[in-house]
């Protein structure tokens, strides 16, 4: 069985739980409730994508890193083949 799928599926089910929650305890018009349970879903999203993003960027800079190791290296090399 998947983990990874498993915990991210009630991780999911739990933000829904708390959102209803939340809007249940609210203070407020249904109206108002409405439109807050869209600013939170909205926002959910919006972070859901900005994990992603941030994902890329580390696999990204991880490559450069790795590279970066490589060209250091092969630098040292070749300066201990010019003395040599």
């Amino acid at each position: 069985m998947d983990y990874e799928i498993l915990v991210e599926a009630l991780t999911e089910e739990d933000t829904q739980l708390k959102t209803k929650m939340a809007l249940q305890f609210m203070d407020a018009t249904e109206e108002d409730k409405q439109a807050a349970e869209r600013l939170f879903y909205e926002q959910r999203d919006e972070i859901n994508i900005l994990n992603i993003e941030l994902a890329a960027v580390k696999l990204s800079r991880d490559e450069f890193q790795a590279e970066n190791r490589k060209l250091k290296r092969r630098v040292v090399t070749l300066e201990k083949q010019l003395k040599g």
